[in-house]
């Protein structure tokens, strides 16, 4: 519910989302901006509707130099919004921590999404 109150405000406010998270040995980063009409926001990728799916990490677990690695990109792909470099739109960053691969997926905007749709 925090992040997509969170990611609301974003859009409303025109104000770039850098988002990150880190469960067991995952992470996943992306980098949302409605300023750019092609970027999708966290609700495209991430609706509300229906059941969650999340859980608490004392529940599941985090590998704590995780949470560090995540941190440090969600800090490059700020500085980059800041500098004016073109950050990491419409891609989610996934992070194998066991494995030590990362992988990217395009994410499209939704243009029926309930937040940034038209």
């Amino acid at each position: 519910a925090t992040r997509h109150a969170v990611n609301r405000a974003c859009v409303a406010a025109r104000v770039p989302l850098v988002s990150g998270a880190a469960v067991r040995f995952s992470g996943q980063l992306a980098v949302f901006d409605s300023r750019d009409a092609a970027s999708p926001c966290y609700h495209c990728l991430f609706p509300d509707e229906g059941e969650a799916s999340d859980g608490p990490c004392a529940t599941f677990g985090v590998l704590s130099p995780l949470v560090g690695v995540i941190g440090s990109l969600q800090a490059v792909e700020a500085v980059k919004l800041l500098a004016g470099i073109a950050p990491a739109l419409g891609k989610l960053t996934l992070y194998d921590a066991l494995g030590g691969g990362f992988k990217q997926i395009r994410v499209p905007r939704d243009p029926a999404c309930a937040v940034c749709g038209a």
